[in-house]
């Protein structure tokens, strides 16, 4: 694999202390008040005064998102005068919102009592944490400071007028907002977090297309009718053609789109897995969503587009059954009326809210979430508002992996997985969206991959030391320390040894290439969670991205694009990487042509 995606990386982040949490819970970090650090240069001798403080620079610490997050503090006459965080490793993209204004809304209101900022809630609170161990260094009064200090003042209504509004600013909600305004239409963008991007932008940006000009230059022989047999075999022919073949028709086109509007792809295309192929894995040269997401933001910004960041959208407005706006609020409380002649509901999927996930993912089993923050189901729930139908496949972008290690992404892992209680249930060399596929198909959501000390490597030792990697001496031993079945165990690695051994694996057919005996030295299990990235399923739409009632008619005034609308796109199995966005990116632009149109 030549690079690691940042996708990877952030499923990896937010498993870590995550193991096998209750279905649709975002088991991140807890907000940490743990190990913290704090130093000052003391200029002047302790105040008398009602918080305590002593002027002077005080350095903290605390753990952000990524990494730990350290910050220097300036108390002069008594104040807070400068906070500066000094270094961090959040992605920045995300955490610029809460980096900006934190430190800002303590200088002003002297105060602890600083609301978190949505979407950036992890930085937000290593800042807080960080400012407090560096006050209770210069001796303040923590309880004083984390008083409330601000006057809560009432909103006022507030009304815009718009051609189209799009709710939402993933990689949908942005490319409809540009496709709109590039057809003439004056366009208004809702976010309700404090940053753009949603699950793209926490993505590696990778998309799938197929004879694109970049391929071409590789060498890569690829037609749109190939792309087409391949997602239409993923979805188990239960998604619908017409979309799929928009998708993959447009899709060397839509790459020439991104171009043109200032995103930077690599030359380089990636395989999804070495048994697709061909390769049609495009990304952005910063190996980031980033990389794509806001480059388009940019061009709206050029374009002089309304773009209203902590905007929830709260409700449709209807008359005499057609959408003609959306109510929403902000940081100020204004209530917010928005008409126009189209909405275009681009807001994610259902992640993050437990009760969809409950009733429209059942087979998802427990898992970690690093969806976007603002993934909780209001399309879904603004379009049943109207008597929207729905398309839930029970599906999902749900990966098996062991967050230290990264075994469970890519092809590094082939060797013996098996259940909970220590039996094998599958070929381990098949795509990981497979594996993941047959876990659920089985009813599991974690398992374990058994190998022996000649692959132990600094990775595992990692992930030993952090309790997601046991070893053991013998196969009754681990199978203590896994909680299995010491019997099954024993008897399933044997029979793994047995067939690695003849070349043949009469049980699930793997290659032999991928048989290796488990028998050298000490023996390990790195435990396998399951980690969520998005939702199949939501609104029902057709071609043009309209939304369908449940009488089968469209609802006038009203689109969908993205993973609100994915159930027709994406079935049970996630094709691989890129799928999303490529997806997404062409209903997005169906969407804004089709509602920048709209009488």
């Amino acid at each position: 694999m030549k690079k690691m995606s940042k996708l990877l990386s952030i499923l990896l982040i937010s498993t870590l202390m995550g193991a096998c949490t209750p279905k649709g819970n975002d088991s991140k970090p807890a907000e940490t008040t743990g190990t913290t650090t704090a130093t000052s240069t003391d200029t002047s001798s302790p105040s008398s005064g009602g918080t305590g403080l002593k002027d002077g620079k005080f350095v903290a610490e605390a753990q952000g998102h990524n990494a730990p997050l350290t910050l220097e503090v300036t108390i002069a006459d008594k104040q807070i005068t400068a906070i500066d965080i000094t270094d961090h490793k959040e992605t920045e993209e995300i955490s610029d919102p809460a980096s900006d204004r934190i430190p800002k809304g303590i200088i002003e209101a002297q105060s602890l009592a600083v609301d978190t900022v949505s979407g950036a809630t992890y930085t937000s609170n290593a800042i807080l944490t960080a400012v407090e161990n560096a006050l209770i260094e210069a001796g303040g009064d923590i309880a004083a400071f984390k008083e409330n200090k601000g006057e809560e003042k009432e909103g006022t209504a507030v009304s815009y007028e718009a051609d189209v509004i799009v709710v939402g600013a993933g990689i949908a909600g942005v490319s409809a907002a540009l496709e709109a305004t590039n057809q003439g239409a004056k366009v208004i963008l809702l976010e309700k977090m404090a940053s753009i991007g949603g699950s793209t932008i926490r993505s590696g940006g990778k998309i799938q297309a197929a004879g694109t000009s970049i391929q071409k230059a590789a060498g890569i022989e690829d037609t749109p009718e190939q792309f087409v047999d391949y997602l239409m075999e993923v979805g188990e022919n239960q998604v619908d053609r017409s979309f799929i073949e928009l998708i993959a028709n447009n899709s060397a086109d839509n790459v020439e789109w991104l171009i043109s509007n200032g995103v930077e792809l690599s030359d380089e295309i990636e395989l999804v897995h070495s048994s697709i192929t061909p390769a049609r894995g495009h990304f952005p040269v910063n190996g980031s969503g980033s990389g794509i997401v806001l480059p388009l933001y940019e061009k709206l910004k050029e374009k002089n587009v309304q773009v209203l960041l902590e905007t929830p959208a709260l409700s449709l407005i209807s008359e005499e059954g057609r959408v003609i706006g959306v109510k929403a609020t902000n940081l100020a409380k204004d209530d917010i009326t928005i008409t126009a002649k189209a909405v275009i509901l681009a807001t994610g999927g259902f992640s993050r809210n437990p009760e969809y996930i409950a009733e429209y993912y059942p087979s998802s089993g427990n898992f970690t979430s690093n969806a976007g923050d603002g993934n909780t189901g209001d399309g879904i729930t603004m379009g049943l508002s109207v008597d929207a139908d729905l398309v839930m496949p029970d599906g999902g972008i749900n990966l098996a992996l062991n967050p230290y290690t990264y075994y469970g992404y890519g092809e590094e892992a082939k060797g013996l997985f098996v259940t909970p209680e220590g039996e094998r249930f599958m070929d381990e060399s098949v795509f990981h969206f497979k594996r993941t596929r047959i876990m659920m198909d089985e009813g599991i959501d974690n398992c374990w991959y058994i190998f022996d000390e000649s692959v132990f490597n600094d990775r595992v030792a990692k992930s030993l030391e952090e309790k997601m990697t046991v070893e053991a001496g013998s196969i009754e031993e681990l199978a203590e320390k896994m909680s299995a079945d010491p019997t099954k165990l024993k008897a399933t690695i044997e029979k793994y040894n047995e067939l690695a051994k003849k070349g043949e694996d009469t049980d699930f057919n793997k290659s032999k290439d991928f048989m290796e005996p488990i028998e050298s030295g000490k023996y390990y299990a790195a435990h396998f969670v399951m980690s969520n990235s998005g939702t199949h399923g939501g609104l029902k739409i057709d071609i043009d991205s309209h939304v369908i009632n449940k009488s089968g008619d469209i609802i006038p005034g009203l689109y969908a694009a993205g993973e609100v609308a994915s159930g027709q796109i994406l079935h049970k199995e996630y094709p691989g990487s890129g799928t999303a966005l490529i997806a997404f990116l062409t209903f997005g632009r169906q969407a804004g042509a089709a509602a920048a149109n709209e009488k």
